[in-house]
Formats: structure tokens, C-alpha cells, sequence
């Protein structure tokens, strides 16, 4: 069973292995992540090797079928947080898997959903709503279509989009001004079953935060 998370990744090591269109496209993502990305293969996109001339990404041109290749293989994956592999060698997986659980690094095997430690899933945002969606390797076409799905279920119910407006903006302001952590949650708790907060901040974020305000104040006097 794996576990969903959103892991910060500026200033991590990310070894990608293999140059060809996935591999790119993995590297991107780590390197718009803020993340150290190198790349390990013996030919490579072009997007990579402009990249590379950016000083963004490092290349290490290297066969890797080659026996002479296993050392430079465990010292890159060492150096890693996280290896992605994309190389469609069955060979090569095996021995990547193997270095990575003698390392103890996560793997994101992007040729196989049943070895991958990490899955990376197809995502969207709408305003500060992020959306991930994976089958983990049953069907990535699936999974795209229930990502537009979801994001233009949000995008067009704006009574969804009022809740989430009301809820960051209570959640700022009771974070300023409510310095009692125990008080803040039991404020949370009323708030999320308190039926006429939950039809204000539905309607009108603006009367849902005059509520909440006459709310704390109420409390804070009491207590």
C-alpha cells in the first residue's frame, strides 16, 4: 500500500536514468521542483543537452549495458534521493532495483508499476487546490481523463470554490489571531459542523468571515 505525499524537493538529488523523451520529461519536473537533477545515459534529447548548456541539468554520458558501467551506476545512485528509471532493459532494471534497495533510495520505475517505489501521478491545480490522480500503472489514459474530470468539477462549482476561498482565509486569520493551539482546533471543530457557517461560506465568504470574527470573539471573551 503506498502512501500519497507531497514531498518539497528544492535543494534534493534526483538521478534520472536514461536521456530519451521520458527521462526529459522527469528531469523537467525535479528541475521546475527546485531539485539537483542528473542524468545518466549514452545518447540524450536535445531539450536535455539545452538544458545542460543552461548549467540547469547534468549529463553523464555512460552505456549502461556495460559491465564497467556498475560502479558509476552505484556511485550516482548514492548520491541520490530519488533514482527515476526509464530505460526499457529488463536487464538494467533488475540490477538498478537491486542498487537502489542496497542504497535504501526510493525508485520511481517508471517502466514497471509493480517495482516502483514512488508513483508520480498526472496533476492539476485549480486556484490553491492541487489535484493527483494515478491508477498506478493500470491506465495512464484513465487517469487524465478523471483529472479533467475533477478539475473542471471544481473549476465549475462555485460553491466549492467559495468553501475553499472561506476556509484558507479562516484558517490565516485564526492562525493570527487565536495563539491557543488547543483553541484553534476545538474553533475548527465547531466551525466544520456548524450548519450556518457552512451555508454562509458557500454563498458569501465575505458574511462567513463576519461569523467566524463574532465567533472567536465570543469565545475569547468567554474563556
Amino acid at each position: 500500500m503506498r502512501v500519497p505525499l507531497f514531498i518539497e524537493f528544492s535543494g534534493r538529488n534526483v538521478l534520472v536514468i536514461g536521456g530519451g523523451e521520458v527521462g526529459t520529461k522527469r528531469a523537467k519536473k525535479f528541475l521546475e521542483a527546485g531539485a539537483n537533477v542528473v542524468v545518466l545515459s549514452k545518447e540524450f534529447s536535445e531539450e536535455l543537452r539545452q538544458l545542460e548548456s543552461e548549467g540547469k541539468v547534468m549529463l553523464v554520458q555512460v552505456d549502461l549495458t556495460e559491465a564497467t558501467s556498475i560502479q558509476t551506476l552505484s556511485f550516482w545512485i548514492t548520491w541520490a534521493d530519488l533514482v527515476v528509471y526509464t530505460v526499457p532493459d529488463d536487464r538494467l532494471a533488475m540490477l538498478v532495483r537491486s542498487l537502489c534497495k542496497i542504497h535504501r533510495k526510493l525508485l520511481n520505475d517508471a517502466t514497471s508499476a509493480e517495482y516502483t517505489d514512488v508513483v508520480i501521478p498526472m496533476e492539476s491545480k485549480v486556484d490553491s487546490i492541487r489535484i493527483a490522480v494515478t491508477t498506478e500503472g493500470k491506465s495512464s489514459i484513465l487517469a487524465k481523463v478523471v483529472l479533467r474530470e475533477l478539475a473542471r468539477y471544481i473549476e465549475n462549482n462555485n460553491e466549492l470554490r467559495n468553501y475553499a476561498t472561506t476556509w484558507f482565509s479562516v484558517k490565516d486569520y485564526l492562525k493570527r489571531n487565536v495563539k491557543d493551539r488547543k483553541l484553534r482546533m476545538r474553533i475548527y471543530y465547531e466551525l466544520s459542523s456548524d450548519s450556518v457557517f457552512n451555508e454562509l461560506a458557500k454563498k458569501s465568504p465575505e458574511d462567513a468571515l463576519r461569523y467566524v470574527y463574532e465567533k472567536v470573539k465570543k469565545l475569547i471573551e468567554g474563556s
